[in-house]
């Protein structure tokens, strides 16, 4: 393992410990409307804290700016602009602000800054030559007052439509808090809806079945062993009509409670602990979000409390257990279900042997038919058996549906591969998912005669050859175009199938200039009047790259002719 071991180190000093689930916070206390509104309008939810999404919890409030950009976004207290980041994916345009009691606001998905930030960022943009930037001034370089506009909201980097993304977090720890608890609450007068409950085998049988059963309201089940419960959840609120997540879910089993979920506050290196948390292979397959109330031993997520034996029931046979689910809002709606579980016989069957056993508190390695694997400690949420087999070249590495937490480190021998073409050469994760097949393009170097690369998630993994060009499609240019007051943005599709673009660049008349980039759509523009471009004719360059240093390039005249 000397190989692969070196190459993740750094990546380990900079994480938490995974797999030691820290202690959940005690109950804090937090300043209500000492903040005020971000925006001119009342706010109406898109998506609020903690609501599970692909991978993370939502670490914010996704407030509705009326299905239109350029609302004016304010300042919701005193203090300092202490990052501004630049993104064609992610948050986008995104500010943040520290505040002098200890907490730091966030605004994301911007369309625009006001013109003197914009200029401040724009300076260093130019003087790095890159559209995608993370500035962080200086304590008091850039101070604001409570109400001071920032910027315009937007539909900028990963958002998905219109709206704010806001947020508020410790400024010491950088961890997001239910910005609930700083009075954002609003009018809630509706109950969450409880969609769905069911019963998980996890040692033993539910209703003679060792799969998840489905499991009525009011209804009764039996059961053997060890189980655990789930629920399918929404919650809305009042002037919204989107299915948001649930702020406290309550699981007790005879009035005793054994499980709690509270969407209060996380840390982002917790954040895919999601997938530990919701029932991963049903989101996988059927874009189904089911909130698994039971807890694995390597899940290092906070939002947890009052558990007893993880939430996971010990069936007695002869016993009888009732069930109660309670699922509530942050304005204290709730809704409840209930259901009888009654105990049976529990039979050990025979285990099968382990071909390859993974525990999830422990470094693990792998290594056989040319592909070597390491894991760090506490990237898996609990022990089990790697399952792998080489066929067509292609080494099928676990179940895809089975989280992951934590990258991990795959060298894999190509010993099919021209030496001339090693530099071309990328590690291709497939997959499927909701029935399709998928490929991800992971990044890949080659270190010690292997090339090597850091997945997040299992599959099928193979090499393959990156030859070819990224593309570019001209969509208001051509030869000798004429452009005007009126028309004053060039637009470009860029796009690449294989490894991914890596870096582009677009000159005028052989000097640089600032090109954005909307990767959610391919989009890459240049705002001639942003530029100073001075009435004449004028040559435009444009080169990008991929991944691979496969580089196309466009070029053309044209004229700005007002």
């Amino acid at each position: 393992m000397n190989v692969i071991k070196p190459i993740i180190l750094n990546l380990l000093l900079s994480t938490i410990v995974f797999g030691q689930r820290a202690e959940q916070p005690k109950p804090e206390t937090y300043p209500k409307n000492i903040f005020q509104n971000p925006l001119e309008i009342a706010n109406y939810l898109a998506g609020n804290f903690g609501e599970l999404r692909a991978n993370h919890f939502h670490a914010g409030l996704d407030i509705k700016t009326q299905q239109r950009e350029g609302l004016k976004v304010k300042a919701i207290g005193h203090g300092y602009i202490s990052r501004i980041n630049i993104s064609p994916t992610g948050y986008g345009n995104a500010l943040y602000i520290d505040h002098p009691n200890g907490y730091t606001s966030v605004y994301a998905h911007l369309r625009e800054f006001t013109p003197e930030l914009q200029e401040y960022v724009r300076k260093q943009q130019y003087a790095n030559e890159t559209f995608k930037i993370e500035l962080h001034p200086k304590p008091n370089e850039l101070p604001i007052k409570i109400g001071d506009l920032i910027a315009l909201s937007g539909n900028s980097g990963g958002s998905g439509g219109p709206h704010l993304h806001f947020e508020i977090r410790d400024t010491k720890s950088e961890e997001p808090i239910n910005p609930f608890y700083f009075g954002f609450d609003l009018p809630d007068s509706k109950k969450p809806s409880i969609l769905g409950l069911y019963a998980y085998p996890i040692l033993g049988d539910v209703n003679q079945k060792t799969n998840r059963v489905v499991v009525a309201n009011g209804g009764i089940i039996s059961a053997s062993g060890k189980i655990g419960f789930g629920v399918k959840a929404y919650d809305k609120q009042n002037g919204s009509e989107n299915n948001n997540g649930i702020h406290q879910i309550n699981i007790s089993v005879n009035d005793e409670p054994i499980y709690t979920f509270t969407a209060n506050r996380f840390s982002f290196d917790e954040a895919r602990a999601i997938n530990a948390t919701c029932d991963y292979a049903d989101m996988q397959k059927n874009n189904s979000w089911v909130y698994q109330g039971f807890v694995k031993d390597g899940n290092p997520l906070r939002l947890f409390s009052n558990l007893k034996n993880n939430g996971i029931l010990d069936v007695v046979d002869g016993e009888t257990y009732k069930i109660k689910i309670e699922v509530k809002d942050y304005a204290g709606n709730a809704s409840t279900s209930q259901f009888t579980v009654n105990g049976k016989p529990f039979i050990d069957s025979a285990k099968l042997p382990e071909t390859n056993p993974m525990a999830w508190n422990k470094e693990n390695h792998f290594k056989t038919d040319g592909i070597e694997i390491f894991f760090p400690k506490g990237i898996f949420y609990e022990d089990f058996d790697l399952s792998y087999k080489l066929s067509n070249n292609k080494h099928w590495v676990g179940d895809s549906n089975f989280p992951v937490h934590q990258n991990y480190t795959i060298a894999i021998d190509p010993k099919d591969i021209p030496t001339a073409q090693l530099d071309k050469a990328v590690i291709v994760r497939e997959y499927q998912k909701r029935g399709a097949w998928k490929k991800d393009y992971l990044t890949t170097e080659l270190k010690n005669g292997k090339l090597v690369a850091n997945p997040k998630d299992f599959g099928v993994f193979s090499i393959m050859l990156d030859n070819t060009k990224p593309t570019i499609t001209p969509l208001n240019i051509k030869e000798n175009s004429q452009f005007s007051q009126t028309n004053t943005i060039i637009r470009f599709t860029i796009n690449d199938e294989h490894s991914g673009i890596k870096d582009y660049k677009a000159f005028i008349d052989g000097k640089w200039v600032l090109a954005e980039y909307d990767q959610k759509i391919k989009r890459l523009t240049i705002n001639l009047t942003k530029e100073n471009i001075s009435v004449g004719d004028h040559q435009l360059e444009l080169n990008v790259k991929d991944e691979k240093n496969n580089t196309a390039t466009y070029s053309t005249s044209f004229k700005k002719i007002s």
